[in-house]
């Protein structure tokens, strides 16, 4: 062997060490990163998921249960007394809830839970008696817990509701270690690779890349969604409501463009609200078909009371007709949601008309209409009124995003059900629910 023959042989040996050393690093960099945006977009959207859900559940229970069973004066024992705590033992929900009575009948808690206000912050306090709904995560006994808060408009009670997040955080670190396994193996393919030459190169550059694709397109979802969106319009939110409450003091020609921007910030947020709604709800068909996936919750529902209690934190002006004691089965919370955004789209759409909510069964189906007295829909448009982002004509009002609709479509395919809407021959327009349910009473 020659000495060129040796040089190259040793250049060709440092080369090989090199490139093995190169791909075992760029592997190691690149699975480890992608790991960790890996388990970094998941965490977040199961975090995300999780709280959104408390949250919703957490306003629902607060906003609509308690508002339709408490009267406007609790006292201890109220809760007990009137089914709610009965209804929170039923749904497995723990909850605490602050009377702010005097010593030894501050609190009612039928659920032995801990004494909330000694386990959260003083800022979440702080928010729920501003009004917000409020969240924060701790630690019980060593076990991680969600706690929502919420008070019952005007004055309260305060309330603290639990949820057990241990099954997300262990998925979570199942995930961490399984990330971590994968990135192992991977460097030692990667090691293999480098040191059997070039001639894997070209695959593993395609694998890196379908990895990189799958978790670009994870970090998109949640950082788009959750950051370029939510956060931001929040931080907006705040700033339009410290505006508006100086708008007084600002010159005569600002105040219009305060009170606009108010409007717009609004309307922005309640856009983002509905597009993650829909996001999810869409998560809830099955690729390829029309078939809902997504859990149904059944609640035995008082028909004339629900819709009192709906329509009277809506459009109190509304006028309800419901069978009295007539009592269904269905799922509440999706109940509540459809027939909440009938009655605003016919507040938005047709403001100041008289609007009307009729419930009637028909064996086993329930119908439930809302009823407006406005300028209608033009007879071409009403097939299109339930596709998202759709606005029919501009004589019913320049309010909203298009969504509402949408959003009830959606629950009423989760549920089963069917949505229709008619012009009415005396004016107005006529959305129609026929909601299959399990007929519970029928007085």
């Amino acid at each position: 062997m020659t000495r060129a023959d040796r040089a190259a042989a040793r250049s060709g040996r440092r080369i090989r060490r090199r490139l093995a050393l190169t791909v075992t690093a760029v592997v190691a960099i690149t699975s480890l990163a992608l790991s960790l945006l890996a388990y970094v977009a998941v965490s977040r959207s199961l975090r995300s998921e999780v709280l959104d859900r408390a949250v919703e559940e957490a306003r629902f229970n607060v906003g609509v249960l308690a508002t339709e069973r408490l009267l406007e004066t609790v006292r201890p024992g109220d809760i007990e007394s009137s089914g709610l705590a009965a209804d929170f033992q039923r749904r497995d929900i723990d909850v605490y809830v602050d009377l702010g009575a005097g010593p030894g009948d501050d609190f009612v808690s039928g659920l032995d839970v801990v004494n909330a206000p000694e386990v959260v912050s003083a800022e979440l306090q702080a928010l729920v008696a501003g009004g917000s709904v409020a969240a924060e995560r701790v630690a019980i006994n060593e076990v991680p817990h969600l706690i929502v808060a919420a008070r019952r408009p005007p004055a309260g009670p305060d309330f603290y509701f639990f949820t057990d997040v241990s099954d997300t955080e262990n998925a979570l670190a199942q995930l961490a270690r399984v990330l971590v396994g994968a990135s192992l193996l991977l460097v030692l393919l990667g090691a293999l690779a480098g040191w059997r030459g070039g001639r894997l190169a070209a695959s593993l550059a395609d694998t890196v890349a379908e990895l990189t694709a799958a978790r670009t397109r994870e970090r998109r979802f949640v950082a788009d969604v959750s950051h370029e969106l939510r956060t931001p319009v929040t931080a907006l939110v705040h700033e339009a409501d410290e505006l508006s409450a100086q708008v007084e003091q600002l010159p005569a020609g600002s105040r219009r463009v305060v009170e606009l921007l108010d409007d717009d910030v609004r309307r922005l947020r309640d856009l983002v609200e509905e597009l993650l709604e829909l996001s999810r709800l869409d998560a809830t068909e099955t690729p390829g078909t029309s078939v809902a996936t997504a859990e149904v919750e059944l609640w035995d529902v008082d028909v004339a009371r629900f819709l009192d209690a709906v329509v009277a934190r809506r459009l109190p002006e509304a006028t309800v007709h419901a069978p009295p004691g007539c009592t269904v089965r269905t799922d509440r919370r999706r109940l509540e949601r459809i027939v909440g955004n009938l009655v605003d789209n016919a507040r938005t759409h047709a403001e100041g008309a008289e609007v009307t909510v009729t419930a009637w069964l028909d064996g086993s189906l329930l119908h439930v209409e809302v009823a407006d007295t406005g300028p209608g829909v033009p007879g071409d448009e009403l097939e299109r009124i339930f596709d998202r982002f759709t606005k029919a004509d501009t004589s019913r009002g320049s309010g909203g995003s298009g969504l509402g609709l949408a959003i009830v479509r959606e629950h009423a395919r989760v549920l089963g059900a069917s949505v229709t809407a008619r012009n009415r021959d005396e004016g107005g327009l006529a959305v129609e629910l026929r909601l299959p349910v399990q007929v519970v009473t029928d007085l």
